[in-house]
């Protein structure tokens, strides 16, 4: 099974299956992308996102996840690590963040 997965700052395990990441995203202190049993761990105490990408026919209800990913913030820079859905490729993807939208709180 692929998922992220999370340790909030009172030591708590959870996952992507538990909570909307909305509701814990500024109370991780450790995530980790598991890929079947292939954990992909990032630095501890960091500022975290996750996501997927999907695609789906018009007009249907079926909706096929194409990748998912964690990452962080480091610096001016968002670090992504994804993985592909079919493939299990993974990539790391470094996006500048000029805005430092992630300094908005």
């Amino acid at each position: 099974m692929k998922r992220w997965e999370a340790i909030d700052k009172e030591g708590r395990y959870i996952n992507e299956d538990d909570l909307n990441w909305e509701l814990v995203k500024d109370k991780i202190q450790s995530l980790q992308l598991n890929n079947n049993g292939q954990v992909i761990t990032l630095p501890s105490n960091m500022e975290y996102i996750q996501g997927k990408t999907a695609s789906a026919m018009l007009g249907s209800d079926q909706i096929q996840v194409e990748s998912r990913y964690v990452g962080l913030f480091l610096g001016n820079n968002i670090i992504k690590v994804r993985v592909d859905e079919k493939t299990n490729n993974i990539s790391i993807e470094v996006e500048s963040d000029t805005n430092n939208l992630h300094n908005s709180k």
